[in-house]
């Protein structure tokens, strides 16, 4: 009788297992909203692995919420690209993105407070700057924008943006008696005229 060798599962062995590791700390994140539920253990246990299986890894939980940063502002980034390139104007596409940027922190809102709180760092965090700058760039060429100093309009425009994101809160009593909104006619409203576009 032939015996076959036994072929290892891939699952969670080596790169793979990071990136199981990291999934998890985010599907936490987002599944309680709130960034303070995450334990080594209960990371352990929704990527179905021990806790000492982490250490191979990462140090500590805290390199494991400094990998959960980066994934975050790589996805955010992706999110913001995505939009731009769907379009084939200028305006509309940094009206996109805007609409990307925004969507993605209400998607996400513990997450998104984490990759803005003021401990952690993730190395391309400013990488949807960036993104953003060449969006408003691209309409000033085009004549679609009044804009004399790109660089700093971003920096209004990614201000106004976080402010949107984060002041925004559909569910408040409060905010239903200021009486009925159009929430993305302002924020394209807000766009518009942060980045002068004609």
């Amino acid at each position: 009788m032939e015996t076959r060798a036994r072929i290892r599962n891939q699952r969670g062995s080596g790169t793979r297992l990071r990136d199981e590791i990291v999934g998890a700390a985010i599907a936490l994140i987002d599944e309680a909203n709130d960034p303070a539920v995450l334990t080594l253990r209960g990371i352990a246990r929704q990527a179905g692995i021990t806790a000492p299986s982490i250490y191979a890894h990462f140090a500590d939980l805290a390199a494991i919420i400094t990998a959960v940063l980066a994934a975050s502002f790589d996805q955010l980034g992706d999110a913001v690209q995505a939009a731009l390139e769907g379009q084939d104007d200028p305006g509309r596409a940094l009206l996109a993105a805007g609409h990307a940027y925004v969507r993605f922190a209400w998607e996400h809102p513990a997450r998104y407070r984490l990759m803005f709180a003021a401990s952690g760092y993730a190395p391309d965090a400013a990488a949807t700057f960036t993104l953003v700058e060449g969006a408003i760039r691209d309409c000033v060429a085009a004549g679609a924008s009044a804009s004399d100093d790109p660089r700093v309009d971003t920096w209004l425009l990614w201000a106004a943006l976080h402010g949107v994101a984060t002041l925004e809160k559909p569910a408040s009593a409060d905010y239903l008696r200021l009486g009925p909104l159009d929430r993305p006619a302002m924020l394209e409203t807000l766009i518009g005229r942060v980045a002068r576009l004609g």
